[in-house]
């Protein structure tokens, strides 16, 4: 259980840099004219660790609440693809940065709740 549970804390810490990053790919891709494709495959990655943070949440026994916000990263993070490719209505595309602002917002609550991983020496 300590395995998972630390291997839980830095999965948190290195998916909140992941998102951070997000952004910065997003705006470089949107505003600078960069190829999309770094966003993408980055929003692919972080969809898989939504669902292994979700397994390890589980396995690691961390409770309904954090259990419950894995989860909704998990759906947020397979939403995140279906509103980048709306065709009609267009407005509804806006809901893909809607939906990386909730999946930020989670998932700082989520580092904050979880805490730094600790290193046990022996």
């Amino acid at each position: 259980m300590a395995l998972a549970r630390t291997s839980f804390q830095w999965l948190v810490w290195l998916y909140i840099l992941g998102v951070v990053i997000q952004f910065f790919l997003a705006g470089l891709g949107v505003m600078g004219g960069e190829d999309i494709e770094p966003h993408e495959a980055l929003g692919s990655l972080l969809t898989l660790v939504s669902l292994i943070l979700l397994v390890l949440a589980l396995v690691g026994k961390e409770g309904r609440a954090v259990i419950g916000m894995c989860g909704a990263l998990l759906v947020l993070a397979v939403l995140q693809s279906v509103w980048a490719q709306i065709d009609e209505p267009l407005f509804l595309r806006a809901f893909h940065v809607f939906d990386a602002l909730l999946i930020a917002a989670i998932a700082q609550h989520l580092g904050q709740r979880v805490g730094w991983p600790t290193v046990h020496r022996s």
